[in-house]
């Protein structure tokens, strides 16, 4: 059976499946809806503030109206409860012409007390108590229409073969690929639903934990030629330093240092809070690879902090051939770089993504250091290491990952982690601020101000959008101008060109600009020992580890500095957490409870595409259960993968990888 056999699958229809990777009635049988809406109707809690159900009747006929974002809302009123009040909608034309006085209707929304009216997202014009509504997130194709071609598919007595063991299946009572098809474009209830989520949440975590096993295992295999490595040399240099290195910043060295003496390819992650002194770790592996006689690329994301680690690099070890390679270099430059690279003249390559083109041909390169390696997917990291076989690779990343997740996700590396922080430096004090109060904090500012000290300010958007109702960068400059009428501001954001941006964050560091507005665009690596306060706008839209992470940009020096917290929100228990803990290990483990993997197993991390992750219902569980049965599941199996078509073509897949890198 071929798609266009479907009944009222027609050629535009066919076209619009193919675009969404939808070719056989196979990948149409697999494509779940990507979320339930679940509407109950509950009159009793219509005034409650959160998004519900409830029933009302039309008081009044919609008006058209035209926000302050240059959108078309409609305002009408209603009886609810034996209430008129107002209600808004963001909507097309056709409610202009549905909504009669008189019509009893269900709207989903929420209702504002500050403004006293709902904010509608949905009406609707039949009557329920309760509905599953399906969202299969393709634009161009009907919901319904994808139903109804599903529905057709099942009738003809098409089914699937399904691939998960069955010992598995019935272990855990999951339920047979075929009845779970049914369930999930056919929800009954919301138990079925529950049904359907968690066989996808078992089955998309045991093949991929199956898949790191798989790769753990090859891993092992990988063979290179032991580094000899200069060792004396790496003491008195760690000696030499200007500062002193942690009891962990030492061992996590050692484990460096052991990996590049190996036989084994060094594939190994380094886990350190924000401060913690990664970087000069990275760079002591890179000195020990070097006085082995081998080339050494560290990828960053930006070219700030790319131009920051070359600075670091010539302060501290001046005797080396280092060089800087970012799209901003002109093209002769370029090609001076790329040709001493190429003929063994320089000894550590430092840039972005532009280190991943063809023509950047090393001599020898021997180690591979990849810093904030969660912004990087793994096909990116990987063409780096294509460069030349056997090549050592360390990551870096100042994410802590939770040990409920980090066994799991990065069940292929080796883990090392930098606990301690170096000596004075002093925890940053945070707390959350009302957006109604900033003219107070205004004063606080000021006085930072006064003491030569400066200050961060972290606005969420670079424009106003029509979606999201945050600040932008014109509507903070215009709120700081007036707080801070006497401070020298600029603006930073991902947009403005490099040399931009280097000018901007040149003028901050000299204390030029008191003042930085700017996006996140400052999260990674930029270092301003005299900023000691940072603000962050509209906080509740970040989670725990992204806030931790752009408050260590300040706090640099010895001075006792400040992350001030602004929301609209009454109560954000994120924020509240971040207030309270310091460590960024112990928030990764909240923010995984509260918000899931997230960037941890974005689909460019992992491969994977739906490994979204709640903790709350009870997923922590199904996840160990699920590694705990890949990882028995190969031992049974050794190496005879031919026993399971999935399994083998896994391998193959890893295999090809493989031999591709070498």
């Amino acid at each position: 059976m071929d798609l266009k056999d479907i009944k009222k699958i027609g050629p535009v229809t066919l076209e619009r499946l193919n675009a969404n990777h939808i070719y056989t009635p196979k990948d149409l049988l697999l494509y779940f809806p990507r979320k339930y809406n679940y509407y109950q109707v509950d009159n009793s809690n219509a005034f409650c503030g959160e998004a519900l159900c409830f029933k009302a009747r039309v008081a009044s006929r919609p008006i058209w109206i035209k926000t302050h974002k240059n959108s078309r809302a409609f305002v009408f009123y209603i009886f609810v409860n034996e209430r008129k009040i107002k209600c808004v909608i963001y909507s097309s034309d056709y409610l202009r012409f549905k909504l009669q006085i008189g019509l009893d209707i269900i709207c989903f929304g929420k209702y504002k007390e500050k403004e006293n009216e709902f904010s509608l997202s949905t009406v609707f014009f039949e009557d329920f108590s309760s509905r599953i509504e399906l969202d299969y997130g393709i634009l161009d194709i009907k919901n319904k229409m994808l139903q109804n071609a599903v529905k057709n598919v099942l009738d003809s007595g098409f089914s699937l073969e399904d691939d998960l063991p069955i010992q598995f299946i019935e272990k855990y009572r999951l339920g047979s690929l075929n009845e779970i098809v049914k369930l999930a474009h056919f929800p009954r209830n919301v138990q079925d639903c529950e049904r359907v989520r968690r066989r996808i949440r078992y089955e998309d975590f045991f093949w991929y934990t199956l898949s790191l096993e798989a790769l753990k295992k090859l891993r092992n295999e990988d063979i290179k030629q032991p580094k000899i490595i200069n060792e004396s040399l790496i003491e008195d240099t760690i000696s030499s330093l200007p500062f002193e290195l942690t009891i962990d910043q030492r061992n996590v060295i050692q484990d460096c240092l052991r990996d590049l003496k190996s036989n084994k390819t060094m594939n190994r992650l380094i886990q350190g809070d924000v401060g913690s002194g990664k970087t000069i770790v990275a760079f002591i592996t890179a000195l020990a690879a070097i006085t082995a006689g081998y080339q050494v690329a560290i990828m960053v994301p930006t070219e700030i902090l790319a131009k920051q680690h070359l600075l670091t690099i010539k302060r501290l070890f001046p005797f080396l051939a280092s060089e800087l390679l970012v799209s901003s270099l002109k093209q002769k430059e370029k090609e001076d770089i790329l040709f001493r690279l190429l003929h063994g003249r320089v000894s550590i390559l430092i840039g972005t993504h532009a280190l991943l083109e063809n023509k950047v041909i090393f001599k020898n390169l021997g180690l591979v250091v990849i810093d904030e390696q969660h912004r990087f997917g793994v096909r990116q990291r990987q063409t780096l290491l294509k460069k030349l076989k056997g090549v050592d690779a360390l990551y870096l990343t100042a994410t802590p990952i939770p040990r409920t997740l980090g066994l799991t996700s990065f069940g292929d590396l080796d883990l090392s982690l930098i606990h301690t922080m170096p000596k004075n430096r002093r925890p940053v004090e945070t707390k959350v601020i009302s957006m109604e109060d900033i003219s107070t904090l205004a004063l606080t500012l000021r006085r930072h101000l006064a003491c030569d000290e400066q200050i961060y300010v972290v606005v969420p958007l670079i424009k106003e959008s029509e979606s999201l109702d945050f600040i932008d960068m014109n509507k903070a400059m215009e709120i700081f101008e007036q707080l801070l009428p006497e401070a020298k501001l600029g603006v930073l954001h991902g947009k403005m060109k490099a040399n931009e941006k280097d000018e901007i964050m040149s003028s901050f560091k000299s204390g030029k600009i008191e003042c930085l507005l700017s996006t996140t665009v400052i999260e990674v690596g930029v270092d301003v020992s005299n900023a000691t306060v940072m603000v962050i706008l509209d906080a509740e839209r970040y989670g725990l580890s992204q806030i931790h992470q752009l408050r260590g940009r300040v706090g640099r020096g010895e001075i006792q500095s400040y992350c001030y917290l602004v929301t609209t929100k009454a109560y954000v228990q994120r924020l509240d957490i971040l207030s309270k803990i310091q460590d960024g290990f112990t928030l990764a483990e909240e923010d995984f409870k509260l918000r899931g993997p997230g960037d941890y197993l974005g689909e460019e991390q992992s491969g994977f595409m739906s490994l979204n992750f709640d903790y709350e219902s009870n997923d922590a569980i199904i996840w160990k259960c699920a590694l705990e049965d890949s990882r028995a599941y190969l031992e049974e199996y050794g190496k005879d993968f031919h026993k399971n078509q999935r399994v083998e073509d896994i391998f193959n897949q890893i295999s090809y990888k493989k031999n591709k890198i070498n």
